[in-house]
């Protein structure tokens, strides 16, 4: 006890600047596991709320502008709207952006699985941003069946779910048809590997694969009325 006693009095010579003879001499082990013991707390205690802000830090939140962003990745929930007649511009609807690069947008409610560059998009009555809920939300309309829908785009921590409303069913003519796209960009994609249910494939620069003749009549409407498929 007498060392113990002793060891007490030269921490507190070392800390209060008296005794500087003692300042050197040696703690028991006693001490020095004490000590140690309250330094790696006090480190990991620091380096634990460091990593909780980081990760917190990471979490995509919905800015002054009105879309989520975080550190290399942007979220754009209609901030561009489509113009119609172009109707794949690719910088519409709710958009991905990582590191600058855009690869997925026209996130939308549309009517066919694949649409192409005619084909109708919806109209956007109405847009909110909640930054109490984090989230946008964004009324589509198709006029020309009378096809309302919403669009809830929600942060949650490093991603974003996505969530379709429909307050009335779908229209029998767009049963089978309508649905939820989000493209990738294709020129972000040209050459690169995926896999898919184990399989090992690339993308390719252009379409390749077993296609369909459907008649133009059970097709959905297009721009002004333009038809752009042949189905004879």
């Amino acid at each position: 006890m007498h060392g113990i006693s002793d060891n007490f009095a030269n921490l507190y010579a070392l800390v209060s600047g008296t005794k500087m003879d003692h300042i050197f001499k040696p703690l028991p082990n006693f001490n020095f596991l004490f000590n140690m013991k309250r330094i790696s707390f006090v480190s990991v205690s620091v380096i634990l709320l460091a990593a909780f802000n980081y990760a917190s830090a990471q979490d995509l939140k919905l800015n002054d502008l009105e879309y989520f962003e975080t550190q290399g990745v942007n979220v754009l929930v209609y901030s561009n709207q489509f113009t119609g007649g172009f109707n794949d511009e690719k910088n519409a609807g709710i958009e991905l952006i990582h590191h600058g690069v855009r690869t997925a947008q026209g996130g939308a409610v549309r009517l066919s699985s694949t649409p192409e560059q005619w084909d109708l998009v919806p109209a956007m009555p109405a847009r909110k941003a909640d930054r109490t809920s984090n989230a946008i939300e964004v009324a589509l309309r198709y006029d020309e069946y009378d096809f309302d829908s919403r669009v809830v785009v929600t942060a949650r921590g490093k991603g974003v779910e996505i969530s379709v409303y429909l307050d009335k069913p779908v229209p029998a003519a767009l049963e089978g048809s309508a649905g939820f796209n989000l493209e990738f960009l294709p020129s972000q994609y040209w050459g690169k590997t995926y896999i898919m249910d184990g399989r090992l494939n690339r993308f390719p620069r252009y379409v390749a694969g077993n296609t369909v003749t459907m008649p133009d009549s059970i097709k959905p409407k297009q721009f002004k009325g333009y038809v752009t498929s042949d189905d004879r």
